[in-house]
């Protein structure tokens, strides 16, 4: 039996792409030990979706009547892009004899794992990486380098 006197607790970023995946199979082969608790979280970012009905101008930002079907259909789309995330990470750890745990949180992808890994007092996060330059990530943000700078545990960027 694993000595579980100090397990560890790790916190997977997973969102259906590539990276994750990598980073997932990469945890799997040489970080997992017997006895670690393993926490797999995917962050559903609804705000994109918020900006139905809003109009902006130089002068003010107004609200619009937009179609509340639209806004419930694409939170339902996003709901279950997550869930199928989720399965899919289930399927590729299927027979490691990890302890696993899901969990689909909503908010910032970034802040959403920083905020898991504190509530679980995580030793380490592994996340993937996109790759972007240093222009793009200035622009569109990275949830790697979020990730980074505001963790309080050991961070592992995976890139392939």
């Amino acid at each position: 039996m694993a000595d579980t006197s100090h397990r560890r607790t790790c916190v997977i970023a997973v969102d259906g792409s590539k990276y994750a995946n990598d980073a997932v199979t990469w945890f799997k082969n040489n970080v997992h030990k017997p006895g670690d608790r393993v926490l797999f979280v995917t962050a559903i970012d609804h705000r994109k979706h918020m900006q139905y009905g809003l109009h902006v101008s130089p002068k003010a930002v107004t609200m619009t009547p937009g179609n509340p079907d639209s806004i419930t259909h694409a939170f339902a789309a996003e709901d279950k892009k997550a869930n199928e995330v989720l399965e899919k990470v289930k399927a590729a750890i299927d027979g490691s004899g990890m302890e696993c745990e899901f969990f689909k949180m909503s908010g910032d992808p970034g802040e959403c794992i920083v905020q898991k890994a504190k509530d679980t007092e995580a030793d380490l996060i592994v996340t993937g990486c996109r790759g972007l330059g240093t222009i793009r990530r200035t622009f569109i943000g990275s949830v790697s380098d979020f990730i980074i700078h505001h963790s309080d545990c050991p961070v592992f960027v995976c890139r392939h």
